[in-house]
């Protein structure tokens, strides 16, 4: 299995499949064990889990449209989301590591702001 080509062949499939159920298993353990260092670790395999579902789904959606438009905009287009695909997973590390990570970022859009100040005291 290719970056560039993470669409073709059963493993694309099946690691697309297994990283959707990893995915699902893990999202509502962050929120239960966040706000805890017990949860870095599933904020880390999250931020690598998501942006790797999301490549490989979005291959599939290149191979599919990008032809109809220009069959030389296949390679193209497979780069820019081979590209976007490693700023998001060196952006969700950084969040990760040097912020609140991932799972208190997402909780604190249904918090207050005074609720905010008090966690990250």
């Amino acid at each position: 299995m290719s970056l560039l080509k993470s669409d073709e062949g059963s493993l694309a499939t099946s690691t697309y499949h297994k990283v959707n159920m990893a995915i699902m298993a893990l999202t509502p353990v962050a929120f239960a064990l966040s706000p805890s260092m017990i949860n870095m670790p599933v904020d880390l395999a999250l931020g690598l889990a998501l942006p790797l579902h999301a490549h490989i789904g979005m291959s599939y959606v290149i191979t599919d449209y990008v032809p109809k438009v220009s069959k030389g905009l296949l390679g193209p287009a497979r780069i820019v989301l081979l590209g976007v695909t490693g700023v998001t997973i060196l952006g969700l590390g950084n969040l990760n590591l040097r912020g609140d990570g991932m799972t208190e970022t997402v909780k604190s859009m249904w918090r207050g702001k005074k609720k905010l100040e008090e966690n990250r005291k």
